[in-house]
């Protein structure tokens, strides 16, 4: 009998190592895990800090918002909020509250992340023709890769255009994921805009220039003092390579 009283009267406590930041991606559904042993007859809310909004009560929801659910699988000590959809307004600290008395509480921060697209080249690349075309387009703040890349050639997509390239894409460490377009033998109607279209971050674009016949004084040279047709150009060069593009074909 003392030892049904021992159990009976053991108090709720939280499982130290659950996560207490929790990272997500606009749009994605955010866990926020609450682990509680000895639970016994007492009951789980989750509150929301910045409003102090009651959002769950053991699994019935108090919000509007149904994109909030209290999740419990039978048998486990895991009393999860699901966000859906998560939206920037949704970060900040959520308390998962025990109703013992007293009341104890567990806080999660949940950072939502909103992916980022840039192509390492921008705002504009200069290849000579028959060179090769590489554009790199960086994907920050992504937890999860995009489940797509698009690239596209002015209006034209060209995912699917492999006669002349080949479309890349790579999870990196962290919150990172790259993408690379390579197109060989460039053409003068390759020459126009580039964009870069992860399914999870707004487009990035790249005006590339196509330059006819060698143009010694007008690209760029590689560590080993060969030509380099992929080379980027800094801004402020623009408006003299387009100068001496000119001078070099009245002087042909």
């Amino acid at each position: 009998m003392d030892y049904w009283n021992l159990g009976a009267n053991l108090l709720p406590t939280f499982d130290s190592k659950t996560a207490k930041n929790v990272t997500t991606q606009l749009g994605q559904t955010a866990y926020l895990h609450c682990i509680v042993n000895n639970l016994g007859d007492k009951t789980v809310s989750w509150i929301r800090r910045i409003d102090f909004h009651v959002l769950t009560v053991g699994l019935d929801t108090y919000t509007s918002e149904d994109r909030f659910q209290a999740i419990h699988i039978e048998n486990t000590n895991d009393w999860a909020l699901q966000i859906k959809f998560s939206q920037l307004k949704d970060a900040g600290v959520y308390e998962c509250q025990v109703s013992s008395d007293p009341k104890i509480s567990y806080f999660v921060n949940l950072t939502v992340l909103v992916a980022k697209a840039a192509i390492n080249e921008a705002p504009d690349l200069y290849v000579k023709t028959g060179s090769s075309i590489n554009l790199t387009c960086i994907i920050t703040q992504s937890p999860e890769p995009p489940i797509f890349v698009f690239w596209y050639h002015d209006d034209r997509m060209i995912n699917y255009d492999s006669t002349r390239g080949e479309i890349t894409v790579q999870k990196l460490n962290g919150d990172v994921a790259i993408s690379r377009l390579y197109i060989k033998n460039a053409l003068p109607a390759d020459s126009g805009n580039y964009t870069c279209g992860p399914s999870n971050a707004q487009p990035s674009s790249i005006t590339v220039h196509i330059l006819n016949g060698e143009k010694p004084a007008a690209m760029q040279y590689d560590s080993k003092g060969s030509h380099s047709g992929s080379k980027s150009l800094n801004p402020e060069f623009t408006t003299l390579y387009i100068l001496l593009s000119i001078l070099w074909s009245v002087l042909r």
